[in-house]
């Protein structure tokens, strides 16, 4: 399935199909069911949900915990509730420290799932309220994952609007390039390569908004964001 961003509809990730008809029926909103983390990591791309639910120990011996960072640096205002039937507390802790928001334990209760289910979506829209940085002459809007400056309006993946909103947090200081992997991709280890094209896509995202915020380079330690400003364009043109 390919998702439509305007689309609401969660994800669940259990091998039980029941639990799907569960959610979908204890929410209200169409859930898109899956069995496999591993079709579901290759379309987190495509897919744009509210929630997502993974069920911790999925059948032949997988669990949904092995994917938990990677679908919480694709979607990080999304609210990620595991689901679980046993009383280990030793996994609730390590969902809870991978990204996870909060557990249900099985037998699924309708009536608390719901409550979950709108606790965790009150929390996100308050934490993605916050995401709104402006530097220079430009917005980034992190939870609707757009810049807009004065030549217009962009979308950015996940990877790239995060990116671009640790730059302008620091308000100009130098971003060392571990904390940047680690603000954009969490656990998952990066190469050097990969951030440069991130960087690289992210520049020419800037280009397309302003003429006046620009990513620099600290060779050998990290990144910083550079308002130019109109002042300092002309000492440019002029040199």
């Amino acid at each position: 399935m390919k998702g439509n961003p305007s689309d609401t509809y969660t994800i669940t990730l259990d091998d039980d199909v029941m639990v799907h008809q569960i959610i979908e029926r204890s929410t209200k909103i169409r859930t898109v069911g899956m069995k496999d983390p591993e079709e579901l990591l290759a379309k987190v791309d495509e897919l744009h949900p509210i929630a997502v639910f993974i069920d911790i120990h999925l059948g032949n011996g997988r669990t949904g915990l092995d994917i938990l960072p990677n679908l919480r640096a694709a979607w990080p205002f999304c609210p990620i509730l595991v689901i679980t039937g046993t009383p280990a507390e030793t996994s609730i802790v390590k969902a809870l420290n991978s990204g996870a928001d909060d557990f249900i334990r099985k037998p699924l209760i309708p009536d608390e799932v719901d409550a979950r289910f709108k606790l965790r979506m009150a929390d996100a829209a308050q934490k993605a309220a916050k995401e709104v940085v402006e530097f220079g002459d430009i917005t980034i809007d992190s939870a609707h994952r757009t810049v807009e400056g004065p030549s217009g309006k962009r979308f950015a993946s996940p990877i790239e609007v995060n990116l671009l909103a640790c730059l302008a947090n620091t308000e100009g200081a130098i971003v060392e390039k571990d904390a940047l992997k680690m603000r954009c991709w969490g656990q998952i280890k990066v190469t050097d390569n990969a951030l440069h094209r991130k960087l690289h896509a992210v520049r020419q995202l800037l280009k397309d908004v302003s003429d006046n915020v620009v990513i620099e380079t600290k060779y050998g330690v990290g990144f910083y964001l550079k308002y130019l400003g109109q002042g300092q364009q002309h000492l440019d043109a002029a040199s």
